[in-house]
């Protein structure tokens, strides 16, 4: 099967065609804010990463910022710094040209001002913004797609209806030799030995179980009990009793495909299949990091209450250069289904199976993959986006 997609360097192809402008620190976001409403059409994607970080995350945060500069979905990028940034602007930018991708750097140290890096940067923008409109959508397979899948407002319907069919859909991708990212080591505790045996191999399989063991131990370490601190009270308010009962719930998210592989945070996958990336479940921290990873389009399943009631689910962000498509099992919903892409709550009902409910979300899938927008697309909401970190701030 194709879609008509922006055929990129290194064989890839976007789903979007953005001209992405990027802060290489936040002291930089006003900055990369001024040049993109400067220039109609840009995008920039503010976050929280400050020099008062040590290395690991510094270089995590670096990581990410390049890999958002590479997302297929972007044309082009006008990279952004006031010159004593930790990350460098030079080097952020040579790393997003190696991917074949037109790259400014723009500094107040280089410009010599504000105003003068303001100009600059928001003429490198426009000169992209000229070239990306002459681009045109050409017949792209599948293979060159990557979802990536993040749940939220879990309650005792999502394994009912909004879950599996965005598992159809995951599977119906990997079938046709793409890839599918999920996240949340947090949701994988309790449920892990169950995912071990989708592994591909043992390496997997052990890699699957050390990455979701030292997360715990991680918590653990701060004197806490995951497995008796969760679910959320949103959760528990929809249903749902045990942490084992909620990651349950979210594996059934991932399809039935075998598990490729296990993922560092913001890491590309080696090939197409199923991977799991190492992250928190914050929706702000993982949307970036499955963007770095290439994921050109996300998806949220939404088990019901009071999350559900947001355009832009709160604390969910919206990432402007990956659209997410919103499903929902929840039948009660109202005027508010109006939020979502995809309704699989007759499914609850009876009117309608699962797989049913998967095939419809697969054709959605395949027209936003077209150009079609998800109804978050059409929200202005702007949220500063926050790196995932490990180490304490300085």
């Amino acid at each position: 099967m194709e879609f008509p997609g922006y055929e990129r360097p290194g064989g890839k192809a976007g789903i979007r065609n953005y001209v992405l402008v990027l802060p290489a620190s936040r002291c930089a976001n006003e900055l990369a804010a001024n040049i993109a409403d400067g220039a109609a059409g840009a995008i920039p994607i503010l976050h929280n990463h400050s020099c008062a970080r040590l290395q690991p995350d510094t270089d995590r945060a670096f990581r990410i910022l390049a890999g958002l500069g590479r997302n297929a979905n972007v044309a082009g990028t006008v990279v952004v710094g006031i010159g004593c940034d930790n990350i460098s602007v030079d080097e952020l930018a040579e790393s997003i040209a190696a991917a074949g991708k037109p790259v400014a750097a723009v500094s107040i140290e280089k410009q010599g001002s504000f105003q003068t890096a303001f100009e600059t940067g928001r003429k490198a923008a426009r000169q992209m913004l000229a070239a990306a409109s002459q681009m045109q959508r050409t017949p792209q397979p599948l293979a060159k797609l990557c979802m990536g899948v993040k749940c939220g407002g879990s309650a005792t319907i999502s394994s009912l209806a909004g879950h599996p069919a965005t598992g159809h859909v995951l599977d119906r991708l990997i079938a046709e030799g793409g890839t599918a990212i999920f996240t949340e080591t947090a949701e994988v505790i309790g449920a892990e030995h169950i995912m071990a045996k989708r592994a591909v191999n043992e390496d997997v399989a052990k890699r699957l179980l050390d990455v979701v063991g030292r997360f715990e131990q991680m918590i653990v370490d701060y004197g806490v009990d995951i497995r008796g601190a969760q679910p959320s009270p949103g959760n528990i308010k929809s249903g749902l009793t045990t942490l084992e009962e909620k990651s349950l719930g979210a594996m059934v998210k991932t399809g039935t495909s075998p598990l490729s592989g296990v993922l560092e945070y913001g890491e590309t996958p080696p090939g197409p299949g199923l991977y799991l990336m190492d992250s928190s479940a914050w929706p702000s921290q993982l949307f970036l990091g499955m963007a770095a990873a290439g994921a050109q389009c996300f998806t949220f399943s939404v088990g019901g209450g009071l999350p559900a009631r947001f355009r832009s689910q709160p604390g969910a962000a919206r990432l402007p250069i990956v659209p997410t498509i919103k499903v929902t099992g929840d039948p009660n919903l109202g005027d508010e289904l109006e939020y979502f892409d995809v309704y699989a709550g007759e499914v609850v009902r009876g009117t309608e199976t699962a797989a049913e409910a998967g095939e419809r979300f697969f054709s959605e899938f395949l027209q936003v993959a077209a150009g079609k927008p998800t109804a978050q697309e059409y929200s202005g909401y702007r949220e500063m986006f926050d790196m995932y970190t490990t180490g304490p701030i300085m």
